[in-house]
């Protein structure tokens, strides 16, 4: 009988060390669904972005994900991609960048400054909507707005 009470004790004493210990296991996953997360992974996309690389792109997208453009149209994410792979490598640089986070939803917002026909530039403010989704951030919907046009 005090062996058993013994055994018991230790299982009571043990359980919440071993509940602090799995909690902190599944937090390093959830520290990268965090706001430096979100972070660091859209300055990845947006480079991506400015140096063409459209074959990296399609890799943040979620597979619904849509764009809605300064004319309102909205596009598939398929159709983004081609709109960008016929850009080149003139892609837009950004500016003014700033991220929030609101649990699994994260949203970006920022200025895009495009090259025109004329040699003079475009600036664009732009909106991204990102899921944190299969344990990773991922772009669901992005709008751009022509600024001063």
């Amino acid at each position: 009988m005090k062996r058993l009470c013994l055994i018991v004790l230790m299982v009571l004493v043990a359980s919440p060390l071993l509940a602090a210990d799995s909690s902190h296991k599944g937090s390093k996953n959830k520290t990268q669904g965090n706001k430096a997360g979100l972070e660091q992974t859209a300055h990845q996309l947006l480079e991506a972005i400015t140096a063409g690389h459209i074959d990296k792109i399609g890799g943040y997208y979620t597979a619904d994900y849509t764009f809605t453009g300064p004319d309102g149209k909205m596009v598939s994410g398929e159709e983004r991609l081609k709109q960008m792979a016929a850009m080149g490598s003139n892609g837009p640089t950004f500016s003014e960048t700033q991220v929030r986070t609101y649990g699994s939803t994260g949203v970006v917002t920022g200025i895009a400054t495009t090259k025109n026909n004329s040699g003079g530039t475009d600036q664009a403010r732009f909106t991204q909507t990102w899921t944190w989704q299969g344990g990773r951030w991922r772009l669901a919907a992005s709008q751009v707005t022509r600024i001063g046009q």
